[in-house]
């Protein structure tokens, strides 16, 4: 039995109906987002889900040829973020960026979720591994997010795990436009006094203001510097403009005030948001030193290679030196709640 909210869209015009949960929305950019991601290896997944369990599939596909992917398919970790929400069943949440499902098939587990990505391939694969997870609370549309498709005021929650820095890769826009675009239209989807989470990098990270390579560009000693400057190292350097931008604790703050956000939490995400083992409450400076002085070193990560990070001694040795107040500035990547 399928238990799922009813969704309202304002834009009908080029939206599809192609099943009860599956919505596919057509625009000039569909091509461009599609050549986005490896089509044929997501093709040969969602094939061979048809015949095997997904983590069969996973395995056999990635754990000795990419190990790394195979660790963030299956990291369960991910979506840990999830228990510093209030989450009640009647909620209807919002995963923009369906990923390979680690969110929003764990979110599912709590309330309604309607996921929206731009890879139809990657909606097909979520679909499926919802369907041999026994989950009939799941929606899924093939669209993005800056194509606002959605009546206003009808999500309890929205979910923006990583996709921040990813908003810019299919359209030329500036990204930070682009981004305060989707925060405004988070905000309009809202519900009043419903809640944004964001899961993302921070430009200010130790590990990055040592040289760790930027996860996204897999450039050194750029992501911290101002944005102009930033993109004309990048284009010196590869001979391509710099779509991809990451932000400081500040900046994403502003932004979402400037979205008309309130009460604005950030959390510290060890050793990334994609792959949490602590959280830390950084309201204060008093979580942060408490961690330092009771709580094991985690060693964070070269996520370009899949590595571990060659500054982790560094960075045990730095993140004892700094003040709480300071750390707060310098985690590698923020978990974020914010209130409409």
């Amino acid at each position: 039995m399928k238990n799922y909210s009813i969704l309202k869209f304002k834009n009908q015009k080029n939206l599809q109906k192609i099943d009860d949960i599956t919505y596919v929305y057509f625009n000039e950019l569909q091509g461009s987002k599609l050549s986005g991601t490896d089509i044929e290896q997501l093709r040969s997944f969602n094939e061979e889900l048809d015949k095997k369990n997904w983590q069969e599939v996973t395995a056999e596909l990635y754990a000795k040829d990419n190990p790394w992917l195979f660790k963030n398919i299956t990291n369960q970790n991910r979506s840990d973020f999830i228990f510093l929400l209030d989450i009640k069943k009647e909620m209807l949440a919002l995963e923009v960026g369906a990923g390979w499902g680690q969110v929003a098939i764990q979110l599912s587990r709590f309330c309604n979720v309607v996921t929206i990505d731009a890879n139809l391939e990657k909606i097909q694969i979520m679909k499926k591994i919802a369907k041999q997870e026994n989950k009939n609370n799941m929606q899924f549309v093939v669209a993005d997010i800056s194509d606002k498709i959605f009546e206003h005021n009808q999500f309890d929650l929205i979910i923006f795990n990583s996709i921040p820095e990813w908003l810019e890769l299919f359209r030329n826009t500036d990204p930070t436009t682009l981004l305060n675009d989707a925060l405004c239209e988070a905000h309009n989807l809202l519900k009043p006094e419903g809640v944004l989470y964001i899961g993302i990098e921070n430009k200010y990270g130790l590990k990055y203001l040592l040289g760790e390579k930027n996860d996204h560009t897999g450039l050194s000693d750029h992501v911290y510097l101002k944005k102009e400057i930033a993109k004309s190292i990048f284009e010196a350097e590869t001979g391509k403009k710099l779509k991809v931008l990451t932000y400081s604790k500040q900046e994403y703050e502003e932004m979402l005030m400037q979205a008309g956000f309130k009460d604005i939490k950030f959390f510290g995400d060890l050793p990334d948001y994609k792959f949490l083992h602590t959280i830390v409450d950084l309201s204060s400076g008093h979580a942060p030193s408490f961690v330092v002085k009771n709580l094991d070193f985690v060693d964070e990560y070269d996520w370009v290679h899949g590595n571990v990070s060659k500054y982790n001694e560094k960075l045990k040795n730095l993140y004892e030196i700094f003040s709480g107040e300071e750390l707060i500035n310098l985690y590698p990547a923020y978990s974020i709640l914010s209130k409409k």
